[in-house]
């Protein structure tokens, strides 16, 4: 009897010294895991998926954004974290969402993405840029690259997309096939088949405004098309006289008009059944 008294007492012993560690337990368990979800999202803690990379995508054009975000949404790698045609809301999102990478259009809403792409890779150079351009043209990509760009990609080039994001999140530059030969002719050239060291004096925005000159913007239409005072643009346009030493607004108008008449994006645009 006694013996049978003895192993009850210590049974209980047993399980009390038990309940107690299955309730420190789980305490010390719950803990663990709330750290955690702190700095990782549910799928990375749980191991059911990875973080994708964060792509801000940034053009003028709606239709041109909307097949940019169908074939990010198709990928298993990445993930659109904003998307505008606005310039100060496209910096507005991109210190928001700090994305691994953006896709900027080279015309923007009252803006010039090769200056959007110089203010991104000051905000932060780890970011990869791609430029994304309406059009194939040497000197632009030559722009883009020269502003920041990692990559430079025509809308032809829209199924190479997700092959440049990889490579330029390893560091790599990527030309689309579009514009690779524009490129390369113009490399094999040399100075004689380059567009003149005197264009390539100008400055970005002087370029910007050069081509709309070739176009035929009067001053106050640049102005307006570019947010920008009347004398804002008369500054530049003394500027380029000064640097290409031409002495009119007539004579800025002729090497404007010439200069384009030789690019590959005013031949696309006229005969694009030419290539």
């Amino acid at each position: 009897m006694q013996q049978r008294r003895t192993r009850r007492l210590a049974a209980r012993a047993l399980n009390a010294k038990r309940n107690t560690r299955e309730k420190q337990w789980p305490d010390n368990r719950f803990v663990y895991r709330s750290k955690k979800s702190l700095t990782q999202k549910p799928d990375d803690v749980s191991g059911k998926g990875r973080t994708k990379a964060k792509v801000l995508v940034v053009h003028r054009t709606g239709f041109v954004r909307a097949g940019v975000l169908s074939l990010i949404a198709k990928s298993v790698e990445f993930v659109v974290c904003g998307e505008t045609d606005e310039a100060p809301l496209a910096r507005e999102l991109f210190l928001r969402y700090k994305p691994h990478l953006v896709v900027v259009g080279l015309r923007l809403c009252g803006a010039d993405g090769i200056q959007l792409i110089k203010e991104f890779r000051n905000l932060n150079p780890a970011t990869a840029i791609l430029a994304l351009s309406e059009h194939a043209d040497a000197f632009s990509a030559q722009r883009g690259f020269r502003a920041g760009a990692r990559a430079y990609l025509t809308i032809e080039d829209a199924t190479e997309l997700l092959r440049a994001f990889d490579e330029i999140l390893t560091g790599h530059p990527y030309v689309g096939a579009s514009v690779l030969p524009l490129i390369l002719n113009n490399f094999a050239g040399g100075p004689k088949n380059s567009r003149s060291s005197d264009i390539n004096s100008l400055s970005d925005r002087e370029l910007e405004i050069f081509s709309f000159v070739g176009r035929g913007f009067s001053v106050s239409e640049l102005a307006t098309e570019l947010h920008v005072s009347v004398k804002t643009i008369e500054t530049h346009q003394m500027r380029m006289k000064e640097k290409l030493a031409l002495h009119s607004a007539a004579e800025l108008r002729q090497k404007a008009r010439e200069w384009l008449a030789k690019s590959a994006v005013n031949r696309i645009r006229e005969d694009p059944e030419s290539e």
